[in-house]
């Protein structure tokens, strides 16, 4: 399996480079209060948006480039979860790690806008944030409600998130 570090050095020049850091804390975090893998979980985290530059005129491979170009340095399920991500792709999230990294992505997302825009990050500010968000991006609050599919309730994953968000800032 790669390793934390070829993974940085992989995507350290995409353009999505600390949205990947922040990805991949938040889900070392969550797979920690899982009970699951928590290196897998962080490098699927951290090389979910790998070929982004690549698939940005051509969304509906975005996570297949990537998994096709990490095949034997991650464990097939890391692969399928990283297809899974974006909707456009046409793979269905199956598996927990499947739906924390689509919940994960769109909490990543909204907890960067969110700082741009200097304002409180604590949990009633980014649920708040999360129904603004909605009115002109629905997939956003769809997504990040996936964390219930995994056993976490919107507090609790809002609250693992910022832990991690704030120690990447």
């Amino acid at each position: 399996m790669i390793s934390k570090n070829e993974a940085i050095k992989l995507v350290k020049n995409t353009a999505k480079f600390s949205h990947a850091l922040i990805a991949s804390a938040m889900m070392k975090k969550i797979a920690e209060r899982l009970g699951e893998s928590s290196l897998e979980w962080e490098l699927v985290g951290l090389l979910h948006d790998l070929d982004i530059d690549e698939a940005r005129n051509n969304m509906n491979k975005h996570g297949i480039i990537a998994s096709e170009a990490l095949k034997g340095k991650l464990p097939e399920h890391c692969l399928y979860a990283i297809k899974a991500h974006d909707h456009r792709t046409g793979f269905k999230p199956e598996s927990n790690l499947d739906k924390a990294l689509i919940a994960v992505d769109s909490a990543a997302v909204l907890l960067e806008h969110v700082r741009r825009q200097l304002m409180e990050l604590d949990v009633e500010a980014v649920k708040a944030q999360i129904e603004v968000v909605a009115l002109e991006q629905p997939w956003h609050k769809r997504n990040i409600l996936k964390c219930r599919e995994i056993g976490l309730s919107l507090e609790e994953f809002l609250l693992i998130c910022l832990g991690s968000f704030e120690g990447n800032r």
